[in-house]
């Protein structure tokens, strides 16, 4: 098991972004990556996943902000689709505490039906820091209030 990714459940982690030497190691765990940073934040080519039968999805958010609502949701719908087919996801940012802790958060919400609150101390537990603005923290209160009028 890849020891830099954190399971919110029992498909989906988020991480610190891997190294190029790490994808082989991380591609025998997950079937699917979410990649939240930018094209210039990624090292390598994100084809190197694609290459390994790893399916991705980019949607880039710059670094200590928070994606608007629409993308969170898009995020989080591709997500529950590859779960739904049996696929292990990993989310992840470079230092996997802003950007792939909020998607983190919001996963819980989303899949569990939990509170902001609870979602985010479970998330903490395992990687303390995680969510780190006012902004992702805003993020989340939207999608709290969205989930809600559902």
């Amino acid at each position: 098991m890849w020891p830099s990714a954190k399971f919110i459940d029992e498909n989906v982690a988020f991480s610190r972004m891997p190294t190029e030497k790490e994808i082989d190691e991380v591609a025998e765990e997950f079937d699917a990556v979410v990649v939240l940073v930018e094209e210039h934040e990624v090292p390598y080519s994100l084809e190197e996943w694609k290459k390994r039968g790893v399916e991705i999805l980019h949607s880039p958010i710059a670094d200590f902000t928070a994606p608007n609502l629409d993308q969170l949701l898009g995020i989080l719908r591709w997500i529950e689709k590859r779960v739904k087919e049996g696929k292990r996801v990993l989310i992840h940012c470079i230092g996997g505490l802003g950007r792939s802790g909020t998607v983190a958060v919001a996963w819980l919400m989303y899949s569990k039906d939990l509170p902001l609150r609870t979602a985010l101390m479970r998330v903490r537990s395992l990687r303390p820091g995680a969510v780190e603005t006012w902004e992702q923290m805003g993020i989340l209160k939207e999608l709290e209030r969205h989930l809600r009028s559902r």
